[in-house]
């Protein structure tokens, strides 16, 4: 613990001595190696990670599998590595093995093997689920098995179109997992001969679930009806499973409309539902096989709730009723009586302890740092996670009962950057008095009583939340901004997360309404603090953040310049061209033609001819969930117009861009342009 607490001492005094160091700039940010999945060992002493490393467009995807003592700081290396992608790192039941994805070089593939020794006995009927191979197809990722002690990995499986997620049986005798539908021989044939009509909404390819027998090498189909199974996880007598199930692989489906489900392990039938109307977390079963854990949504499908469910009594308990955040990922303590939970309270994140029995709660107060991907070992007494700081990406952290330190050190470069300083920041609403939530970025040197430069950067969603943190990726890249002299306003107006499910409704039929009120009020407060220079202001934001740009330039005349990322600017043609259609738009604005009034009054390319601010619109060309029809319908109307306008087209990329070329430029555009007009 000393160490721990040496480490990050000296850490602070390096960033505080950094003054006079590197200015953050975008392939600052592009090129941060990215830290996820940790994974806690059954005994506690290890913890396995996966690390990955930007590359260029067109090169293979660098992430590979390491692996660190939960009991020594410094010890963190490569584990699992090779000249392909090494993910999904999971250990055995017992501990002496690693499981993992790869799409590696793989021996089951040579003549010499067979490499699908799958049974079929589960897909009599179903000549259309085929998984005779495409040679000449990419196999994606399969299922490899490694010793703690070392050694080569061993390839599982060599199955066409690979595997998306898996979960070891309690005893460690089986692995499930989820592969999607491949084309059939047919089809193959139909696509070469440019026979490849698409008809919409059919000829559906599901998520299926597999058992994989580790004894018999050998894996058989479970789920032959057609249901597309989203997440999952095992009982611990290994008879039974709980999934999230959609009716079909539509990504509006897989989110939006889905049910909580207790599938048979030995045929995968349906025993039973829990929840009609499931929410986004993946359910969890407790290790005593008495209770399941899982969100569901709430009654205006905007957001959902969290729920621990009695499976003799029935009796349900709602983690919200008692707890005042938002709760976004709950795990079982090995002793079932309790979970643990990550949430996001105000601005900031907590992780909390939850009471099986009562759905009651406590704030783990010992740790400080975001908490993310939360781990636990079999004893309840060390549970990993990812952690971040206002100074530190995510890292993995550990907390060994009850102390809290840092064991990895992946970005040690970001100690040389010209960072700012964080605080969290309230005011009062002013149209109903309500306490607004955000956080405040401030540039290095920051002199109290001096009005700077000041840009919002409003989030996505429009259910996120702004946190204390790490604010220096592709996204979120307030600290960029700060380096660079700006005091960044981050604000969590109604609509967000982090106040509870009802304020995360409240802008229910309200975009652009109190939620734009609520920024402004920040926005206002800032001035009257000192802060904000009124004379050189921006805004800018992604998704709905692009949205709430948009609206706010045809709006107010306040702000010198602004950037709308991806940004949803007419409510009705979003509603019909999304890939989250129409659940997402009907949860927030009802249905569609009964509301054409109120969809047309929020859309902000209703009211172009009030935007005088110079605008600079980004989007990607295949981005579904906003397509870039909105960007366009935003940017040609005010070239109408003749107004100040900019939009960069970025082939390839969807709603979040992949390609680190793309995303230097966009930073770099972004900064570009705020320097030019404030």
């Amino acid at each position: 613990m000393k160490s721990a607490l040496l480490l990050l001492v000296f850490s602070s005094l390096s960033l505080a001595s950094a003054q006079q160091s590197k200015m953050v700039d975008p392939a600052d940010i592009a090129n941060l190696k990215q830290v996820s999945s940790p994974q806690i060992s059954p005994d506690g002493t290890l913890v396995a990670y996966v690390v990955q490393t930007p590359v260029a467009a067109g090169e293979h995807r660098n992430a590979h599998i390491w692996i660190a003592s939960a009991k020594e700081i410094g010890t963190a290396r490569p584990f699992v590595t090779s000249t392909a992608a090494d993910t999904d790192p999971r250990w055995s039941p017992d501990g002496k093995f690693l499981a993992f994805l790869s799409d590696r070089a793989n021996p089951l593939a040579m003549p010499q093997h067979d490499p699908f020794r799958f049974s079929m006995a589960n897909v009599e009927g179903r000549t259309d689920l085929e998984i005779e191979p495409d040679k000449n197809a990419d196999p994606g990722m399969q299922l490899w098995l490694i010793s703690v002690d070392g050694g080569e990995a061993v390839p599982l499986t060599y199955i066409n179109g690979g595997i998306k997620s898996f979960r070891w049986s309690r005893d460690g005798k089986s692995i499930a997992f989820v592969r999607t539908d491949q084309e059939t021989a047919q089809e193959r044939a139909r696509r070469k001969q440019k026979n490849d009509e698409i008809i919409v909404n059919r000829n559906y390819k599901y998520d299926r679930l597999w058992i994989y027998n580790l004894a018999q090498r050998q894996a058989k189909l479970l789920t032959t009806t057609d249901i597309n199974i989203d997440a999952f996880d095992w009982s611990p007598d290994g008879t039974r499973l709980v999934a999230r199930v959609s009716p079909t692989p539509r990504i509006d489906d897989y989110w939006r409309v889905s049910k909580i489900e207790v599938l048979n392990a030995s045929n995968g039938t349906i025993e039973k539902t829990l929840e009609e109307h499931a929410g986004y977390m993946e359910p969890r079963w407790s290790p005593d096989g008495q209770r399941v854990a899982y969100s569901r949504m709430r009654e205006k499908r905007i957001t959902d709730e969290h729920v621990i469910e009695d499976l003799n009594s029935g009796k349900k308990f709602v983690v919200e009723d008692a707890f005042p955040g938002t709760v976004e990922q709950m795990e079982w303590h090995p002793d079932g009586k309790s979970l643990l939970a990550q949430t996001t309270l105000q601005a900031h994140t907590a992780v909390i302890s939850v009471e099986a029995a009562s759905g009651k709660s406590q704030i783990l107060k010992e740790v400080t740092t975001s908490a993310g991907e939360i781990t636990v070992s079999d004893d309840g007494r060390t549970f990993a996670f990812l952690g971040q700081t206002p100074v530190q990406p995510e890292e993995v952290w550990i907390d060994a009962a009850g102390h809290v330190s840092v064991l990895t050190d992946t970005n040690p470069q970001v100690r040389n950057w010209k960072l700012g300083t964080e605080q969290e920041i309230t005011w009062k609403s002013s149209i109903d008095g309500r306490t607004i939530h955000g956080v405040l970025d401030l540039p290095p040197g920051y002199e109290a009583g001096r009005r700077y430069k000041t840009i919002v950067h409003v989030h996505g969603g429009p259910e996120e939340a702004w946190t204390i943190g790490w604010h220096g990726n592709w996204y979120n890249y307030a600290a960029m901004l700060a380096s660079h002299g700006y005091v960044v306003l981050l604000p969590d107006p109604r609509g967000s997360d982090g106040a509870g499910p009802t304020y995360t409704e409240a802008n229910f039929q309200d975009w652009g309404g109190g939620d734009f009120q609520d920024i402004m009020d920040g926005v206002d407060t800032l001035i009257a603090k000192g802060i904000a220079d009124p004379g050189h202001m921006a805004i800018g934001g992604w998704s709905f953040g692009g949205f709430m740009t948009a609206w706010t330039v045809t709006h107010t005349n306040r702000f010198q310049a602004a950037m709308v990322g991806a940004g949803v600017t007419d409510l009705f043609s979003m509603a019909t061209t999304t890939d989250i259609a129409p659940s997402f738009s009907t949860g927030y604005f009802g249905e569609l033609q009964a509301n054409r009034k109120l969809y047309d009054e929020h859309s902000p390319v209703r009211y172009l001819d009030q935007c005088h601010t110079p605008v600079l619109v980004l989007h990607g060309e295949a981005d579904q969930r906003v397509p870039i029809s909105q960007g366009e319908e935003f940017y040609n109307g005010l070239r109408f117009l003749g107004r100040d306008a900019e939009m960069v087209r970025y082939p390839r990329e969807p709603h979040i861009f992949h390609e680190r070329e793309h995303q230097i430029d966009s930073l770099s555009r972004i900064l570009e342009w705020y320097g030019s007009h404030l």
